[in-house]
């Protein structure tokens, strides 16, 4: 189904952008937390974020509804994006305790439907602006960490830490997670003139990967289940952050030119 609507959303855009207008060019760089999104593992966000540039096209003399206030923007992406998992398992009253992070890196090509709606002020320029759709990101680089602790026993058997490994390739994140995802973006903002202020809300449809769930693995354990699969898929990459932006003023067909 995931596959599905992405593909829909995807063939919209292209049929879109056969009506294409006029286009303006710019960049955009954002900051603000991501994490991975998951039911079991307690989390916490690391500092995430993207940079990048785009180019919309606009819809003014087509023959759709709404042609002054759609546009379609597609753009390419550095993104960073990650977080840092916790399971705490007590059994028998022997506490172990499973942490892990990653720090990843991807290149990300985002293909977005936007309406600009301009604020009925007396100095023109001034929008509320939303915007919404895939992307598509691969990754590039990243870094993993995955220890576990037996505080009462720290010299169990089951006690380990990537970090301890002298093998470097251990701690590379794409060797222990999935390269390609697949996110739904959303942004809202403020743009005046040539500059944008958007909150943009990005979120993967692609499980980082498979982990053992601590819940499965008592059960397996209870129930004496050797067969039993453990594994369950793993967290999405999620992200917020505040982005500005800057259309950069080459050959553009900007809306309020002429207007005072």
């Amino acid at each position: 189904m995931k596959r599905i609507i992405l593909t829909a959303t995807l063939l919209l855009f292209v049929g879109l952008s056969a009506q294409a207008q006029w286009a303006r060019y710019g960049f955009r760089v954002g900051a603000g937390a991501s994490h991975i999104f998951d039911d079991i593992s307690s989390v916490s966000p690391v500092f995430g974020g993207a940079a990048g540039i785009f180019v919309d096209y606009g819809f003014e003399n087509a023959k759709i509804a709404w042609n002054t206030n759609l546009y379609l923007q597609f753009g390419v992406n550095f993104r960073r994006s990650g977080g840092n998992l916790q399971e705490l398992i007590n059994e028998d009253n022997n506490l172990t305790i499973r942490e892990s992070y990653y720090h990843t890196y991807y290149a990300q090509i985002p293909i977005l439907l936007g309406f600009k709606y301009e604020i009925p002020v007396k100095r023109a320029g001034h929008y509320i602006n939303f915007m919404f759709g895939p992307a598509f990101s691969a990754g590039l680089f990243g870094e993993y960490r995955n220890r576990q602790i037996s505080p009462y026993n720290p010299h169990a058997n089951a006690n380990y830490d990537n970090y301890t490994d002298e093998d470097y390739a251990a701690r590379k994140a794409f060797k222990h997670v999935r390269r390609f995802d697949a996110d739904a973006i959303v942004a809202i903002g403020y743009h005046y003139r040539q500059f944008m202020l958007d909150f943009i809300f990005d979120f993967g449809f692609v499980p980082i990967a498979p982990e053992d769930d601590a819940l499965h693995i008592i059960e397996q354990q209870v129930t004496g289940d050797e067969k039993m699969d453990v594994t369950v898929p793993g967290g999405n990459n999620m992200t917020y952050m505040l982005s500005f932006g800057y259309y950069i003023p080459i050959h553009e067909k900007a809306r309020y030119r002429g207007r005072r």
